[in-house]
């Protein structure tokens, strides 16, 4: 769990608190105040410390307390369906510089996972690759948003961001993306930018998926297996390259 799960607070704090007359508070499960540098800037989640009479709504959720997940066991998690509220990103006047370098028209493509995501998740190198090929044949500047070590397509453009939030300030000017399911997806929904997103079958958009974008499900039960599992093998292996530009470039670039 990660950044994505943090936009996500932002959008139920938006949904609770419309208004912003009075501050949310985030609480862990043990019930101590939580703070992430993705509500930087937010009017609506309150950072410093706090009284219930101060506080618009108390939201519960972080590790261990996430509203879309049900249950954790030794090899997989339990999802449960949950609408996913829009999240907000609040960026600073450096963010924004930053992505003002890019002075071009771009679409952004991220073939890399992090780290500790389970690896069906992962579409795959060459299948990324493909994608990227095919996205430059159609004449797009596509750029992809790096940090030091990860592996660059070919025919890209690699712009290495100092911090998350650079980067989602960077797809926020883009003309639309093509995303794993995972932080850059929630970014992407926080700041308007549509995008085809692959699942694949080890979660679903009945847990973290948008209406502003076309969600690429093939797994018919999402398994939740953070080890590998040939159900989700099966699930990205029906998602050809092919099938995302026409999805791209049918549902997002001409949209």
């Amino acid at each position: 769990m990660g950044w994505g799960d943090e936009i996500m607070v932002t959008g139920i704090a938006k949904r609770l608190n419309a208004n912003a007359e009075k501050q949310a508070v985030v609480i862990d499960r043990r019930g101590d105040q939580r703070w992430h540098e993705m509500w930087a800037n937010n009017p609506r989640i309150m950072r410093h410390s706090w009284d219930r009479k101060s506080v618009a709504h108390i939201v519960l959720n972080g590790p261990g307390v996430r509203p879309y997940i049900a249950q954790k066991t030794a090899g997989r998690w339990v999802w449960k369906d949950f609408s996913c509220p829009v999240g907000e990103i609040y960026f600073s006047a450096e963010e924004k510089a930053y992505a003002d370098k890019i002075d071009y028209p771009f679409v952004v493509i991220e073939p890399n996972c992090k780290p500790k995501a389970s690896p069906n998740k992962d579409w795959g190198r060459a299948r990324w690759q493909l994608l990227a090929d095919l996205l430059t044949k159609q004449k797009l500047n596509v750029l992809q948003l790096c940090e030091p070590g990860v592996h660059v397509l070919r025919n890209v453009t690699p712009i290495y961001t100092p911090s998350f939030r650079t980067a989602c300030a960077v797809l926020a000017k883009s003309s639309g993306a093509v995303l794993p399911e995972g932080g850059l997806h929630h970014a992407a929904a926080a700041v308007g930018v549509r995008a085809v997103v692959i699942y694949g079958g080890y979660i679903s958009p009945r847990q973290t998926g948008y209406d502003i974008h076309a969600n690429l499900f093939t797994g018919g039960e999402p398994c939740g297996m953070r080890v590998h599992c040939d159900h989700c093998k099966k699930a990205m292996d029906e998602i050809e390259p092919e099938l995302v530009l026409n999805k791209f470039m049918e549902g997002i670039w001409n949209a």
